[in-house]
């Protein structure tokens, strides 16, 4: 399977030269709704998932990959309005299983 990552110029050309991505920290990401998928109108569950989120935040971070390529709306977003670029990054199957 391909997965796809948008990156702006310089950080797509630094990735591409030391071979590696940055794993971003869940507090520094761009969108503040990020991991907020849930209804978190009782206090007692949004406390819960604060707690959580932020217990996360101190020793995890996450990669952010696209299933597609030509979607002007990621390019926009995530590719320095359409300057920066795209890796392709073929992941192999796990024991044999495709990844979906």
């Amino acid at each position: 399977m391909r997965a796809y990552k948008f990156l702006d110029e310089q950080f797509g050309l630094k990735s591409l030269y030391e071979r590696r991505l940055k794993i971003s920290r869940i507090d520094e990401l761009n969108d503040p709704f990020e991991l907020l998928p849930y209804d978190l109108t009782r206090s007692d569950l949004r406390q819960a998932f604060v707690k959580t989120r932020d217990d996360m935040v101190a020793d995890r971070g996450l990669l952010c990959f696209s299933a597609a390529w030509r979607d002007p709306v990621i390019w926009d977003h995530y590719s320095d309005k359409h300057k920066g670029l795209c890796l392709g990054i073929e992941i192999p199957a796990i024991n044999g299983n495709k990844i979906e």
